[in-house]
């Protein structure tokens, strides 16, 4: 494991060494903190509600999983009925959990689907996540679990589970807990490394897709910023975010989004403005609770198109105007939805049209996923050509490009851009990720390195073939910049998944490295800053203050670490050393004296850790250590550096953690 070697001149101290010393440097995971844990032995609920008023929870015999009760759940009348649990107190926004219960049916019951959920309440509204579920029968114990990071905060946090499918059936649970990963310190990025928007700047843009979340903390917002120089609002430009009630826009999310993106001096992708999900369901219903008239709904869509887009005029650069319009099982290639079924491929033509009325200069895109699929590329070249020649201004086409490592091969993606090229249209791809699993049934609970090499592989050959075509391509935008923050860990079912160019906590993958053509820095490569705490040259201590930072991709245990500061005190005097302060815990920092065998210092003072100190995470770091040393007169030393030869660095600024 490589050791990076820091030192720096600061008050009143001469000189001096750092060095740090490896033992040890397997990977590591310490513990989970058990929050709540509920076995239902003291025959009640314990704060458990029904969520829809009219369930009946009692502590059972007949529903133990273990021991000698369980929560029975009875009178369940619609699907989203359940046992419901406030969390609130427990769970901290930016912490990771790990959320389980064991479930089972009653003798006799059909087999169903129980899902484990999570209710947000906050300022703009209620939220709801469905972050695990299983199949659930009667023969036997299922356990449905779920690691989950919570992303914000809520005004209220509720636990849930329901069963869509079976509105009235009752459900046993039993052994339901709470648990905390442990914390692995603040998040930095890796300041230093290329720019992927640097790297491809004489290509196209690289840009990313994000929710409004990912701007409450510093490092998410850093990662953003330094690499991409395109974004794309994931969800608050859509319908149902913008416009949920006819006439009653609520804009501010997509404002926050907007701007955001042109604080950062980042081009703004919009997306998108006709879908045939997240569109409520007014725009498609009459006052009387009909089918709208094309008439009815064309009033609509104008007033919404014109609305959203010419907010954001000369600000969003281009946008998916419509979106998975395509099917290519029908005879005309379009999708049957409730915008076809209303008004045909029409109201294609008039989204286009009125996108172009709101905002003349913006880019106009249609777009689509598995646009690779010869059939779907051919429905998709055939209903663009129909639009171009009648005039309809559809500027671009969006490869959506949500990719698994084992499919679709390099030459079916670039098939279809070179097909799309015979149009004369710009080409985006605009939702890139590739997934790890080859089916939606496996599940994996770590990243194999056979895996890690092969999506690097794909990624680097998948960049490769962009840069080829880059007169066909103007934009590549990733959909997340993290593995913490996919689609892909609740599509299309809940599992890990870690389909894109960073890690949960946004350091580069191997990826990443092979994208921009740089060799990885090897794993757990460490570095230590130091400052001088005490400058007072009168009294009679030194006060260094350190903080070891893991710049590489894998855990370092502390109690395998060992840190030296050398120094020269020039006489018999004992000296004393105490911890006054330290993020991993002072009572985990372990002091001892050595004498230095060469010149310029004849004394170190050597830190070690316990092992509840924990571990320093990839990207993390252990925070301050603050150590004081002292003995009766420093007078005679000289506090020469030693004579190892040590690259110099600024001092670690004031507040540095």
């Amino acid at each position: 494991m490589k050791l990076n070697w820091k030192c720096s001149k600061a008050g009143r101290i001469s000189g001096l060494a750092l060095a740090l010393i490896m033992l040890a440097a397997a990977p590591v995971s310490a513990a989970n903190t058990v929050l709540l844990q509920h076995d239902f032995e003291d025959a009640v609920v314990a704060g458990w509600t029904g969520r829809g008023g009219v369930e009946i929870l009692t502590a059972s015999p007949g529903a133990a999983h273990s021991g000698v009760y369980g929560m029975q759940v009875d009178g369940r009348t619609k699907g989203w009925h359940g046992p419901s649990l406030e969390v609130t107190p427990l769970m901290r926004a930016g912490q990771s959990y790990v959320v389980s219960g064991w479930l089972k049916l009653p003798a006799g019951s059909p087999n169903t689907k129980v899902y484990l959920s999570l209710q947000h309440s906050l300022a703009a509204g209620e939220q709801y996540e469905q972050i695990a579920s299983a199949a659930v029968t009667s023969s036997g114990w299922v356990k449905i679990e779920a690691q989950y990071k919570l992303r914000e905060a809520a005004n209220k946090l509720s636990v849930y589970f329901e069963a869509p499918d079976q509105p009235a059936q009752s459900i046993l649970l039993d052994d339901f807990r709470i648990e905390q990963l442990p914390d692995a310190g603040p998040i930095t990025i890796e300041e230093n490394i290329p720019s992927l928007k640097d790297v491809f700047a004489g290509d196209f843009t690289v840009g990313t897709a994000f929710e409004n979340f990912e701007m409450n903390q510093e490092a998410d917002r850093k990662l953003i910023a330094k690499h991409f120089g395109t974004v794309t609002p994931g969800n608050v430009l859509k319908w149902d975010s913008t416009e949920p009630q006819e006439g009653v826009f609520d804009l501010a999310d997509s404002d926050a989004a907007v701007n955001f993106g042109v604080e950062n001096g980042q081009q703004v992708r919009g997306h998108t403005l006709i879908w045939h999900n997240q569109t409520p369901g007014w725009v498609f219903r009459d006052a009387q609770g009909n089918r709208a008239s094309k008439e009815l709904l064309y009033q609509r869509m104008q007033k919404h198109i014109e609305t959203v887009v010419s907010r954001y005029k000369d600000v969003i650069d281009a946008w998916d105007v419509v979106n998975e319009v395509i099917d290519a099982s029908q005879p005309d290639g379009l999708r049957r939805s409730e915008w076809y079924q209303i008004a045909g491929e029409e109201y294609i033509e008039k989204a286009f049209l009125f996108a172009r009325q709101a905002d003349p200069d913006a880019k106009l895109f249609i777009n689509d996923y598995n646009t690779h699929e010869p059939a779907k590329s051919q429905a998709l070249y055939n209903l663009v050509q129909r639009l171009k020649a009648k005039g309809v201004p559809v500027d671009g086409v969006g490869h959506q490009s949500h990719i698994r490592i084992a499919f679709p091969s390099l030459q079916e993606i670039d098939t279809s851009l070179l097909k799309f090229a015979a149009l004369g249209v710009e080409q985006h791809i605009t939702e890139l990720d590739m997934g790890v699993y080859s089916n939606d049934t496996d599940r994996l609970e770590t990243f194999p390195d056979t895996l890690k090499k092969q999506q690097a592989d794909k990624y680097k050959a998948l960049f490769e073939l962009f840069r080829k075509r880059k007169n066909l391509i103007t934009n590549v935008t990733l959909w997340g910049k993290d593995d913490g923050n996919t689609w892909l860990r609740s599509f299309p079912v809940n599992r890990k998944d870690w389909p894109l160019l960073f890690d949960e906590r946004l350091q580069a993958k191997s990826a990443y490295w092979s994208v921009v053509g740089t060799p990885a820095p090897p794993a757990g490569s460490l570095a230590v800053q130091y400052r001088a705490g005490n400058t007072n040259a009168a009294d009679n201590t030194i006060g260094p203050q350190f903080n070891i930072k893991n710049t590489g991709t894998t855990a370092v245990k502390l109690s395998g670490l060992k840190l030296r500061y050398y120094f020269t005190k020039e006489g018999a005097p004992p000296l004393n050393a105490w911890v006054d302060w330290a993020q991993v815990g002072s009572a985990n920092v372990l002091r001892s004296f050595g004498e230095a065998a060469g010149p310029g210092a004849d004394t170190y003072v050597e830190l070690g850790f316990t092992d509840t100190a924990g571990s320093i995470p990839a990207g993390g770091q252990t925070g301050d250590i603050q150590l004081r040393i002292a003995k009766s007169d420093w007078s005679a030393s000289t506090r020469r550096a030693t004579t190892r030869s040590i690259p110099r660095r600024p001092a670690m600024p004031t507040g540095t953690g």
